[in-house]
């Protein structure tokens, strides 16, 4: 997933009848692309040697952890935060699932495989995920967020004219 892991988190948010802070939908929307700090790595030290779904910041089990221990923590500000950065994070990870492979087993296993496999169509292995219907399933969950937020906004702007004294 290229442009999604933002607009997705927000939308799942937004579907749920949870009502979580401004910090803590904050911290998820973070989360939600949190995995993908690892490419500042990938690029400037690795040398793009291995691929960075491969690193401790794409296995499921590290967020898995780090949720537990957010879950277990005693203050609740801390266990928000943590939980809604894990979280956000495992998101990414079930998204990169669709045509990434994560070791969802690690560290049991090292076995990973996409959901759905894009062939290399270009040279340039960008533009084989850009031109794959993958990812026209990015840019609906795109439009999808617009439109989400869209519609907050006119609310919200719809109760500030109703209000006495406009």
């Amino acid at each position: 997933m290229f442009i999604a892991h933002l607009p997705a988190a927000y939308v799942a948010l937004k579907a749920t009848p949870l009502k979580p802070t401004p910090i803590a939908f904050a911290v998820f929307l973070a989360g939600s692309v949190a995995p993908d700090l690892d490419l500042a790595y990938f690029y400037l030290l690795d040398g793009q040697q291995h691929h960075h779904h491969g690193y401790l910041t794409h296995r499921p089990a590290f967020w898995i952890a780090l949720l537990l221990i957010g879950l277990a923590m005693s203050h609740s500000r801390f266990r928000a935060a943590t939980t809604a950065l894990s979280a956000g994070a495992l998101l990414h990870l079930l998204l990169d699932s669709i045509v990434g492979q994560i070791s969802w087993l690690w560290p049991l296993s090292d076995w990973s495989a996409p959901v759905v496999s894009v062939p290399a169509t270009h040279e340039f292995w960008v533009l084989s995920f850009l031109t794959h219907w993958t990812f026209k399933i990015e840019i609906v969950i795109c439009l999808i967020a617009a439109a989400t937020y869209w519609r907050a906004v006119w609310r919200t702007q719809k109760t500030r004219l109703n209000e006495p004294g406009f």
